[in-house]
């Protein structure tokens, strides 16, 4: 010893490997690995048995969600948190597929509101299937009821918070 004491590291300060005593830290981090993990497993589930991404999935559940009049490219650009580009890249390619299609806006002529066509629903159909299936074998049985709640609760709080107010 050379009389020197180590330096003191302040309560919830990240040193090079963060602080695994912060349980917040902790529950942030369990909650982004396990999504990282179940989105590359949905991801995998989706491309095997239906074709599709995880990106395409998520944009084909807007879609139907919106119900048959569709949904407008602004508030699907939103729901799949894409830049207009992006959104408008993703869409081009599921119509090159016939996957959706693109209908004028009866509300505003210089929009297009985005439909299902009949193999997106064919598709989406499979694809929810597979997605019900994932969240029973890969999340739900790991999780009581009880559980269940207590995540939802804590993420929308989360959420809530953390929401753009514009």
């Amino acid at each position: 010893m050379n009389g020197k004491s180590a330096p003191r590291r302040r309560q919830g300060s990240l040193g090079p490997r963060g602080d695994t005593a912060d349980p917040r830290r902790r529950a942030w981090k369990a909650a982004m690995e396990a999504n990282a993990i179940l989105l590359a497993r949905f991801d995998e589930d989706f491309r095997e048995q239906a074709g599709i991404d995880n990106r395409t999935y998520d944009a084909l559940l807007h879609v139907f969600e919106a119900g048959p009049s569709g949904i407008r490219m602004t508030d699907l650009a939103h729901e799949v948190v894409l830049t207009k580009a992006g959104l408008t890249s993703l869409i081009d390619r599921l119509e090159e597929r016939s996957l959706l299609q693109r209908v004028p806006d009866p509300a505003d002529r210089r929009s297009f509101r985005i439909t299902l066509t009949e193999e997106g629903t064919r598709v989406f159909g499979a694809a929810a299937r597979i997605h019900v299936a994932g969240i029973r074998d890969r999340v739900g049985r790991h999780l009581s009821d009880e559980e269940a709640q207590t995540v939802i609760e804590v993420f929308e709080r989360i959420k809530a918070a953390n929401l753009d107010p514009s």
